[in-house]
């Protein structure tokens, strides 16, 4: 029964029309796997005459596809590595293979292999070898895979595939032959006719992004209806889209960083096509620019929260110094750096929204800490998508500096999640921020604060502060203090996840100051934190846990945590680990 409510306020968060858009997008989708592909074709208006193709202006150096084969015929095998999983498929590969990850197979259709081996082209002066099979491969995709057929011709797929096609064509001119250009064409006209706006966030921008793009590659009537009526969605839903404070919605670095490369190539093309450079388009990008800047660790690094990986990075050219606290309000990030190169990150803020679950984690009032960009003090991270009991548990509590409550019923606890995530990709009722604030004191010191109401229901509160201040030597004095209301009895368990490499004797101090609350249950947990899809480090977690009676109690910690302790780890190495508690 509690399964099925939290699928109902699943529902119900995602409300009617967009229940409704999503409904007509499957029907549609489940009836052009029906359909032969011409009359998918011609639902879809592809067909008819193609627009033509618009080169780049002259002044724009072309450059020489690669080769082809340098032996008779085709290679036996080609090598793809997406998502840290590397495989030798081979020829002619096959598209679409239930028994792949279907995130490694979106990743096969997206192109955007082929579009690292023009950019290694480019700055190299030389295509890698097996960019040799691009023509190929080119040719066989549009051959192998109809219209309708295959994950080939999912809207995210075609909003990828279609803008690195279009790169490529663009800078290697000779590689936009009448068969592929008309494949390019009836694929965008798909795009437009099968939109992603049921599911909105980076979806629907990567749909609009790619048309408005694409619109702009052809010449006539309907290419320029194709990008004027990408550009006129665009805009309001950037505007709804977008926080306060510049970040997107979705509240995940990688998303952000992905959405904002998007929209930079749009201006770029606006302006090497029309010299257009839209007040909004700008706007956009500037904040996002903003925020990405308040937001990076030190190294390029970024927080980790949500579905983000730690090879999210931002160029280093930049040279602004970041400011020693940052309050990213409406994402609910608050960054402290308070010198010496340690960097908090602490969250509380709207964990998604309500309409959007995706990439949500559970992980209101956690917080992450580095050292010159590696972590001390980690959440697990993100290193797989899809259903599962590894993406249940990444995505769990659990997985995060959290300090969590149980009901207790019977022999048995119930841990609350305040998100209560589900599935691979989906959450129920979400908790509200409260009483967040941060600040610096006088004396150098720095605090954050932050409550939800995620354990009112139970009858229950929690309102976490953070302090930080760094001493002589760069010795990090870190202060947590716990406040917890309960009305009945109830479990708790305080999570402390090591980063990878670093010794469990970083966190003795913590064992002599648990005499607060009674009886305290102490255990080591081997763990690991994602390194990226597919990789993992091993690493300790430590758990605190006991029983609270009713009434008002509090928990105050003080971990000192030296730059020596951290700066002797080995670097982030190790085997892949499949643990957890």
């Amino acid at each position: 029964m509690t399964r099925l409510l939290i699928k109902l306020r699943t529902l119900a968060d995602i409300g009617p029309r967009r229940l409704l858009r999503r409904l007509r997008y499957e029907l549609r989708q489940h009836l052009d796997r029906r359909l032969p592909p011409p009359l998918g074709l011609s639902l879809a208006g592809a067909t008819g005459a193609i627009p033509s193709w618009r080169p780049l202006p002259t002044e724009v150096a072309p450059i020489d596809p690669p080769p082809g084969p340098t032996a008779p015929g085709l290679p036996a095998a080609i090598r793809f590595n997406f998502l840290n999983d590397e495989r030798c498929l081979p020829w002619p590969i096959c598209w679409n293979d239930p028994s792949w990850p279907r995130l490694w197979q979106f990743n096969l259709h997206y192109f955007d292999w082929a579009r690292h081996w023009l950019e290694q082209a480019i700055s190299e002066g030389a295509w890698p070898e097996e960019a040799n099979a691009l023509e190929p491969l080119i040719d066989h995709w549009i051959v192998a895979n109809p219209a309708g057929r295959g994950d080939g011709w999912h809207s995210f797929t075609l909003s990828l595939r279609t803008r690195n096609w279009i790169r490529l064509f663009q800078t290697c001119p000779t590689l936009a032959t009448s068969v592929r250009l008309q494949s390019l064409w009836q694929q965008l006209c798909w795009l437009q006719a099968h939109p992603e706006h049921c599911h909105g966030g980076n979806h629907w921008l990567e749909n609009l992004t790619a048309l408005a793009i694409a619109g702009l590659q052809f010449d006539g009537p309907q290419a320029n209806a194709m990008h004027r009526r990408a550009m006129d969605l665009l805009q309001p839903e950037l505007a709804s889209q977008l926080l306060a404070d510049g970040g997107h919605e979705e509240r995940s670095a990688s998303y952000h960083l992905l959405m904002l490369d998007r929209l930079i190539e749009l201006g770029a093309a606006l302006q090497a096509r029309n010299s257009e450079s839209p007040y909004w388009l700008l706007q956009a990008v500037n904040a996002m620019t903003a925020w990405a800047e308040a937001a990076r660790l030190e190294k390029g690094g970024f927080p980790r929260f949500n579905d983000s990986v730690i090879e999210t990075r931002l160029p280093t050219f930049s040279p602004a110094t970041p400011a020693p606290l940052s309050d990213l309000a409406s994402t609910g990030w608050t960054l402290i750096r308070p010198g010496h190169g340690w960097e908090l990150v602490f969250k509380c803020g709207v964990p998604c929204p309500r309409h959007l679950p995706p990439h949500v984690h559970s992980d209101l009032l956690s917080f992450d800490l580095f050292h010159h960009g590696l972590p001390v003090l980690a959440e697990a991270g993100t290193s797989v998508y899809g259903s599962g009991p590894d993406r249940l548990y990444e995505r769990s509590g659990a997985a995060h500096n959290v300090l969590q409550l149980g009901s207790i019923e019977g022999s048995q606890i119930h841990w609350i999640e305040p998100v209560e995530v589900w599935g691979g990709f989906r959450a129920g009722r979400k908790a509200n921020p409260l009483d967040r604030a941060c600040g610096q004191h006088e004396a150098g010191s720095f605090w954050v604060t932050g409550s939800h109401d995620g354990f009112k229901r139970y009858g229950a509160s929690h309102l976490r502060r953070i302090e930080l201040k760094v001493r002589s030597q760069g010795l990090l004095l870190l202060s947590l203090n716990e406040q917890i209301s309960c009305r009945r009895p109830m479990a708790w368990r305080q999570w402390w996840h090591l980063g990878p490499n670093l010794p469990e004797d970083l966190l003795n101090p913590l064992f002599q100051q648990l005499n607060q609350l009674g009886p305290v249950d102490v255990s080591w947990h081997n763990t690991w934190f994602s390194t990226g899809f597919g990789q993992r480090q091993p690493r300790r977690s430590l758990c605190f846990s006991g029983q609270l009676p009713p009434g008002e109690h509090e928990i105050i910690q003080l971990v000192p945590l030296p730059i020596t302790a951290v700066s002797d780890a080995p670097s982030l190495a190790g085997k892949p680990v499949r643990q957890h508690p």
